[in-house]
């Protein structure tokens, strides 16, 4: 069937189905299946356009093969079983229609080729790849299998991840398709006693008949995985690394769960008689049904197409159906052909609908509807055919009533008919009113009866043209000529009824023989030629169920037509003969022979040519080069039936017969059939596989892989189970990450809701899905109950988050306490600013929006939001424990409807519960292998050698001498070289208006002949915050251009400068038509027609567009950063081992939990970084430089060029040399540029934990000892649980003048330029005491500073005081109390300015000095020592007591 018709009728229909995939948002699977051929098309070819034009080499398609299997590997990383199938030799009913889309691709292929030598194109020298060679048997099938085993082995040996899963290759050589192989398995493995009826699967792929194999398993716990299905024109920049591929699952479960709903009204009891309802059996049927639309064995019924609603027909059909059949049709994949035969006589009315609009114009089909409507008249509209006495009559009296009138131009009396006049008579006259342009009315006599009257319309005020008058009376000569002649016919209501039904008849089946005449060449006459092709259809039908529930019925038999029979005909069939014969597959090579045209023969052994091509070929009518395509009702070119002969098994195989012997040793092989394969791993295996593509692939030096025969589950006493296994947990118990609609209650309604999924509103039926408790369920009441509260939110598509404050239309609740729960007294209530009333009540119609149009639920009112902090992972304690962590997501929306919240769920995910810590033998046993995180060897490979206590002793692979830092710098210069301007200057060099900039470097529309143009350069998206890499990007200033940017603008402007200049006078300007430009339309319209070539020319739409965050270096810097890192090699990265003992866990980061830690970091263009992960394509601890960057809404993606080849690297798109490149989740390296995970250091050892979190609240102090800052610090505000905002103190003494007032501390800490204040005095240090002074570094920022009471870390010195302050207030004098220490941690004073204050003068009030202006005469010398300051001393030394002397 359809593939993309079937798909997006069925997520439009049930809108809620699909779900795009966030990275640690996947539900654990236990088995991923790969139905391969899908991968390797999408790898060798994009289309046979290209194909034609650019060569791609075989070993770049395997690298692509394989890096598309690792890529789908990682993104599922299943628990238990891999199993990659590609079609084998197909059963003969499906070889139909492999030979014809094989025929066609290769018609496609020379047509194109041909097209492209008469355009002049330059073609390769090589032949184009001919994907028809992906088929059983053929050189490149033995190839590709030779490569995945290679590759498989390697990973295998190489990655953890592949080392605890089953891995299995079925591969061409085994008889069967691919995801009918993978069916096999599961259909046999439910059949075993000991399945797990929960077993997760995960199929990858989207064909309409995955959807219904998935469905058939029963199994609940089933999902779809493909890549994201678009429709309409696409842009032809698109980022083809895998990384920025968006994958969608299609959850089965909600499927199932849709079609409950879908069939609800027969759950009702009696709705189907004494047969209770069973989902399973319907979902059975419903697979049935949906065969009736086309599949690859069978053709469509005439008249049923997906997209003109055959499936939502058959869904109607069924429900008035099954009450009336006494059970359900699909038997567990056999047919009740008596219940089926009541399913067709109903389906067959379809065709009176098809038929009525085929004859819509014909006459006798009004009649028809007029004697439906028990009028007794065959009248034509446009012209009379027949009448009754009577009428003749009636139209006498009218034609006389029109002769006589006079043209003195007198008024003519009205015509009165008499008020008898029957329902057929009155519309005769009516009718006859009409022809003749006369009016005619109702009215009522003196007496109040009412009757037709007839007169003629008032005459125009200058109607004397003479040549008017003649042409009117020759349009009253042919409506009376008509009229003279029809016949006189005076029959009765039921003998015209009979006569219509009569006639009704004889043109439907006229309408019905001629489908057969012409797509069969016989008639409806031919009663054995029907029998036959219906019975055939019959028993394609059984033939498929059997397939789909059974596996191949039959090998041989195949469907020996190109079309269906009509609907009404089929049940003819109904008695045909089911007892297939199982028979054998064909041999490889006898389906080349079978599928393939004589233009692909070069794939086929050569010793078969002559029979494809020779004129005397016993077989060559089976190749024929020219062939009818029928579209047949369809409207895309790849739906048409290529009409070509049926092959003959026995005249084919008699024909290849005397050429089997003259097959090479290796041409017998291929045809030859295999077996399917499992690959273990196995530590104590060691040996080398060798290179499967020598030169390109290196031999596997140490493989670890076991290869051995993969035996299907024994049947052997054992019988198919058919339907929902006991045990199997649905719905709201589901387990964790497959969503369920019954999480809340709800009910559902099929309506025409236009939901828009696809970005355009469906114009079908929709499940709508209401929520039961939606405005009960969303008071504020219920939101502020879950604060601080962890819950599930994105209903149906569950994700754990923390509820961090709630809100309504007027206020926010947040928490004074987290820790404590919602009372009323622990909840802050905090109004909304006025702009934000408004935002407010502008996002619940959003998310009320998204969820109506998007998802097709009507959620209710939302009259309170929750906001919450996502779980974002697992955090790794320096002690060791594993805890949640919640965090708001950049990008994501934090705020969620109340009534959608989810308290509960009944399966927690595994995979994110929280543990305790281990001993560290435990965690990092003996052997065990991971990277260094302290500061002399940060990053480098380790091995753990011994324990002592809790610490490691390890041995570290540490390079002689330091790598040099490169990345950075050839990224700076590469910026020198080729800056960016920001708009203002580049419009002040063009010397055009900001506005017309703006305009021309966007999109600008302009009306012409009712079309609207884009004719900006679409180099900014402000809407959609993206920008155009190489041209244009946003820096906080706003826009700026590259230079390439304003050579685009420099040619738009000099090519089109009239145009240009219409803009330029008036830059204000909205609304543009051609004409503004260009006076003449026609000079207007062809001038807007060039500057679109002109546009098309330079390829603007072509541009890669990114977000706004995104950065790439272009590939000549990305090449020189390969240079540079080629040379580093050069030089040779000497390595040292060496022993460290004493090393805490918090410095080993072990590959499997590196992303735990490593997730939080950032990352700017040209860093280093090492690959820390034991898994993925990126071999482990290789190291690399960032060249790209790009957030999504989860995570960080960047581009990085290692400083080696390897297998699966890529050439980010054409940037850098093959095997260099990746697209890697910044969780997966280390920066190595910027140590951000570091542990050991000073700020380490310094960290202690904190005091229990004290909130401060508007008006209160944070009173007691030790609080926050000095003890009796001032009241602030701040989210309770984050920083609470306080007042600062006055800045230390600016040295450099002004300019130091403007730019502010760098971001360390330290003022620009260096200067470090140094002194005795100051603010509080924490640490211990030496000789009499604190010494320790202040480790947060002064809004964030913590004291733990007690004077050690963090906190102030015991009995400290600053020098000349009463009660601990700063002394405001000499220096500025050292203002900061030696490592750059300004010390600030947090304490109340009030304090210490001799208030004898009663007008005093305490002031902020930290907003005055700075004097003029800040630059000048002060009068002391110190350089800049006034206070006497050095640069700020004062001669506190107890000041941080820096260490």
């Amino acid at each position: 069937m359809g593939v993309p018709k079937f798909f997006r009728w069925l997520s439009e229909r049930y809108p809620a189905i699909s779900q795009l995939i966030a990275e640690n948002r996947i539900p654990e699977f236990d088995n991923l299946y790969l139905d391969m051929n899908g991968i390797i098309h999408n790898c060798t070819h994009a289309d046979s356009g290209v194909a034609v034009t650019k060569h791609v080499t075989e070993d770049e398609m395997f690298i692509k093969i394989f890096n598309y299997i690792e890529h789908l590997f990682g993104k599922i990383k299943p628990q238990k079983l891999f199993f990659m199938a590609i079609d084998g030799v197909a059963p003969r009913a499906k070889m139909n229609q492999q030979r014809a889309r094989r025929f066609r691709t290769a018609l496609d292929v020379e047509v194109t080729r041909e097209k492209a030598i008469a355009e002049g194109k330059e073609l390769p020298k090589e032949d184009p790849f001919d994907s028809n060679c992906i088929t059983p048997g053929t050189q490149f099938m033995a190839r590709l299998s030779e490569q995945l085993k290679y590759f498989i082995a390697k990973k295998v040996s190489e990655d953890i991840d592949w080392q605890g899963t089953e891995i299995v290759l079925s591969g061409h050589e085994v008889p069967g398709e691919g995801e009918h192989k993978i069916m096999e398995y599961i259909r046999q493995a439910k059949s075993q006693p000991n399945y797990d009826p929960n077993v997760r699967h995960c199929l990858y792929g989207l064909d309409a008949d995955l959807i219904m194999l998935g469905l058939l398993s029963h199994d609940p716990h089933f999902c779809l995985l493909r890549e994201e299905v678009t429709f309409g024109r696409q842009s032809k920049a698109k980022n083809t690394e895998l990384e920025h591929q968006n994958f969608y699952l299609m959850h089965l479960c909600i499927v199932r769960e849709y079609l409950e709903l879908e069939f609800q009204e027969l759950k009702q009891p009696g709705a189907i008689g004494d047969v209770p309802f069973d989902l399973e059996r319907v979902i059975d049927d419903f697979i049935l049904m949906a065969f009736f639309v086309g599949n690859d064995f069978l053709p469509n019924l005439p008249h049923l197409h997906i997209n003109e609603g055959a499936l939502a027909l058959m869904f109607g059909v069924y429900k008035q159906v099954l009450p009336k059949a006494g059970g359900y049709i699909n038997e567990g994949g056999v047919i009740n052909l008596q219940r089926m035969s009541l399913l067709l006589d109903e389906l067959s009315h379809v065709e009176y609908r098809f038929f009525e609009h085929d004859n819509q114009d014909a006459g006798w089909l009004k009649d028809k509807s007029v004697v439906k409507e028990d009028v007794m008249a065959k009248v034509k509209r446009k012209g009379v055919q027949v009448m009754t006495t009577y009428q003749k009559e009636l139209y006498q009296t009218v034609k006389r009533y029109v002769n006589s009138r006079t043209g003195n131009g007198e008024e003519q009396a009205p015509l009165d008919m008499p008020a008898s006049l029957k329902a057929a008579d009155r519309a005769f006259v009516e009718e006859l009113a009409k022809s003749l342009h006369l009016t005619c009315k109702t009215v009522a006599d003196d007496e109040g009866t009412r009757h037709p009257q007839v007169s003629f319309p008032a005459r125009p005020a200058m109607d004397d043209s003479e040549d008017e008058e003649e042409e009117s009376q020759n349009a009253l000569l042919r409506v009376f000529k008509q009229y003279d002649r029809a016949k006189i016919e005076d029959v009765s209501a039921a003998e015209a009824q009979t006569k219509a039904q009569e006639k009704y008849d004889q043109k439907f089946h006229d309408w019905k023989d001629k489908h057969y005449t012409d797509k069969f060449e016989w008639g409806l006459n031919d009663e054995a030629e029907l029998t036959e092709l219906t019975e055939n259809y019959v028993q394609g039908l059984q033939w498929v169920l059997y397939y789909y529930y059974r596996g191949v019925a039959s090998w041989p038999w195949y469907y020996q037509y190109h079309y269906a029979p009509m609907i009404s005909d089929v049940k003819k069939g109904l008695k045909a003969n089911m007892n297939f014969q199982l028979g054998q597959p064909f041999r490889p090579n006898q389906q080349l022979m079978g599928v393939l045209p004589e233009r692909s023969k070069k794939i086929v052994p050569q010793v078969y040519w002559p029979l494809m091509m020779d004129p005397n070929s016993p077989i060559i009518d089976f190749y024929p080069r020219d062939f009818e395509l029928d579209m047949n009702g369809k409207k895309q070119d790849w739906e048409a039936v290529v009409k070509i002969p049926f092959i003959d098994e026995k005249r084919l195989l008699a024909g290849m017969a005397p050429k089997d012997a003259l097959l090479s040793d290796d041409e017998k092989k291929r045809n030859s059939f295999g077996v399917s394969l499992k690959f273990t791993y196995a530590a104590e295996v060691d040996f080398t596989y060798p290179s499967s593509l020598p030169g390109i692939f290196p031999d596997l030096e140490h493989c670890r892989c076991v290869e051995n025969i993969f035996e299907l589950p024994t049947m052997e006493g054992l019988e198919f189970h058919v339907g929902l296994m006991p045990g199997a947990k649905l719905g709201a118990a589901a387990l964790a990450g497959f969503p369920s609609l019954q999480t809340l209650p709800h009910s559902g309604m099929l309506g025409f809701h236009g939901v828009s999924v696809f970005q355009q509103d469906s114009r079908n039926e929709s499940m709508v899905v209401t929520l039961a408790e939606g405005e009960e369920g969303g008071t504020i009441a219920h939101a502020k109950a879950k604060l601080g509260k962890a819950v599930h939110v994105g209903f149906p598509f569950l994700s754990e988050g923390k509820v961090t404050g709630v809100s309504d239309e007027m206020f926010i609740y947040v928490l004074a306490n987290p820790e404590l729960p919602a009372t009323a007294q622990n909840v802050v209530q905090i109004p909304h600013q006025p702009q934000s009333i408004s935002d407010w009540r502008k996002k619940a119609e959003r998310i009320e929006s998204v969820y109506s149009k998007r998802l097709g639920m009507m959620i209710g009112t939302v009259e309170s939001l929750v906001q919450v902090h996502m779980l974002v992972g697992l955090r790794k304690t320096e002690q060791g424990a594993t805890v949640k962590e919640y965090a708001p997501i950049a990008g994501m929306e934090p705020d969620y409807a109340t009534q959608t919240i989810v308290d509960r769920v009944l399966s927690e995910d595994q995979r994110f519960l929280e543990k305790e810590a281990v001993p560290i033998e435990d965690e990092f046993p003996i052997g065990t292998r991971a990277f260094f995180l302290g500061d002399m060897a940060y990053g480098r490979p380790l091995e753990v050698t011994s324990h002592v206590g809790e610490k490691a002793e390890v041995w570290v692979s540490m390079l002689a001498q330091k790598e040099a830092e490169f990345g950075r710098e050839i990224a700076f210069q590469a910026e020198k070289l080729a800056p960016y301007r920001p708009s203002y200057a580049v419009a002040k060099m063009l010397r055009l208006h900001p506005l017309v900039l703006s305009k021309l470097t966007s999109a600008f529309n302009v009306s012409s002949s009712g079309l609207r143009l884009n004719l900006g350069l679409n180099l900014k998206f402000e809407a959609r915050k993206q920008k155009v890499l190489g041209y244009s990007r946003k820096s906080a200033n706003g826009w700026e251009y590259s230079q390439k940017a304003v050579d685009l603008l420099v040619q738009y402007m000099t090519k089109f400068p009239e145009f240009i200049a219409k803009i330029e006078a008036n830059p204000t300007g909205d609304g543009w038509e051609d004409t503004a430009f260009y006076a003449d339309p026609q000079e207007a319209k062809a001038k807007m027609k060039e500057i679109g070539a002109w546009l098309k020319s330079v390829e603007t739409k072509g541009f890669e567009k990114v977000p706004l965050e995104a950065e790439q270096l272009d590939g000549d810097t990305v090449k020189k950063i390969e240079r540079a890192a080629d040379a580093n090699n050069v030089k040779g990265n000497q390595v040292d081992g060496k022993k460290i003992a004493s090393v805490p866990r918090s410095a080993l980061l072990k590959p499997g939990e590196a992303e735990q830690r490593t997730s939080k970091q950032h990352f700017r263009i040209g860093d280093r970084v090492v690959y820390v992960l034991d898994s993925g394509r990126v071999p482990i601890a290789m190291r690399g430089t960032v060249v790209g960057l790009t957030r999504t809404a989860r995570q960080t993606l960047l581009d990085v060029v290692f400083d080696s080849t390897f297998m699966s690297g890529t050439t980010l798109n054409e940037r850098c040399a093959p095997f260099r490149g990746s697209t890697v989740p910044s969780g997966a390296v280390l920066n190595l540029s910027e140590k951000q995970v570091v542990a050991m250091s000073e700020a380490a050892r310094a960290r202690a934990p904190g005091r229990p979190f004290a909130p401060l609240v508007p008006g209160q102090h944070a009173g007691g000892g030790g609080g926050y800052g000095n003890g009796n610090g001032a009241g602030g505000y701040g989210a309770p649980g984050g920083p609470q905002l306080r007042q600062g103190a006055a800045p230390p003494v600016l040295r450099g003048g002004y300019r130091g007032a403007v730019t502010g501390p760098q971001a360390n800490g330290m003022p620009r330029g260096g200067y470090v204040p140094r002194g005795r005095g100051g603010g509080p240090a924490g640490g211990p005491q030496q000789n009499g002074q604190g010494v320790g570094q202040q480790q947060t920022l002064p809004m964030h500073t913590r004291g733990n009471g007690n004077g050690n870390m963090n906190g102030e010195a015991r009995n400290f005081t600053p020098r000349g302050a009463a009660n601990g207030g700063p002394r405001g004098g000499r220096g500025g109390g050292g203002a900061g220490n030696r490592q750059g941690y300004t010390v600030v004073d947090n304490s109340d300015p009030a304090e210490g204050v001799v208030r004898n003068n009663p007008g005093f009030r305490p002031q902020s000095y930290s907003s005055v202006p700075p004097p003029a005469d800040l630059n000048a010398r002060g009068r002391g020592r110190g350089g800049g300051g006034r206070a006497r001393g050095r640069g700020g030394r004062g001669r506190g007591e107890a000041g941080s002397e820096g260490v």
